[in-house]
């Protein structure tokens, strides 16, 4: 009987992280990162300790895919991921929002150091490498930081940091740009 219920105490386990992951990145998916972002912000609107998010989209996925193949844009989007995991603080949340765009999660961080880490991405982000065949594929990402307001929601803080991502991409790609207004 013990048996059994650790059992299937395992497998609920294993089916809720299942549900919870991207099975590309091992990162959080959608529907999880952006519970986490409820979370994150209802801790903000209690403590005030500051809360800040980035939209995060690979440059020019597509070309690569186009050029080189899908597993060599899977092969970046790993890339990125480990990069980014590798360059944010342990309480720092990032998550695959789908195809080629992740969101990330700095709590307790207003917007300057919020900019720093993600330069700090940025700048440690260096080529991906191809596993058997050598081939090095150079990658950039664009992205829009904005930092939680009182009263923001899940809409209207992703919403800015989208017209701030939106932004960059117009602006050149590979760069970040800040969302700062409020939604009308």
């Amino acid at each position: 009987m013990k048996n059994n219920e650790k059992s299937l105490r395992q497998a609920h386990e294993a089916a809720l992280k299942a549900s919870q992951t991207d099975q590309l990145t091992g990162l959080p998916n959608r529907r999880h990162i952006l519970g986490l972002l409820d979370e994150a912000l209802a801790a903000n609107e209690n403590t005030g300790s500051g809360l800040c998010v980035a939209v995060i989209d690979i440059d020019h996925l597509k070309a690569i895919n186009d050029a080189h193949g899908h597993k060599a844009g899977d092969a970046v989007l790993e890339h990125f991921a480990r990069s980014c995991r590798a360059r944010v603080r342990a309480q720092d949340r990032l998550g695959r929002t789908g195809g080629e765009e992740f969101l990330l999660l700095l709590p307790e961080l207003r917007l300057d150091p919020a900019v720093h880490i993600i330069e700090r991405i940025r700048g440690g982000f260096p080529p991906a490498v191809l596993e058997h065949s050598e081939l090095e594929l150079s990658c950039t990402f664009s992205a829009g930081v904005t930092e939680a307001l009182p009263d923001d929601d899940r809409s209207s803080i992703l919403r800015r940091a989208d017209r701030a991502l939106y932004t960059a991409e117009e602006e050149g790609r590979n760069r970040t740009k800040i969302g700062s207004e409020r939604s009308l």
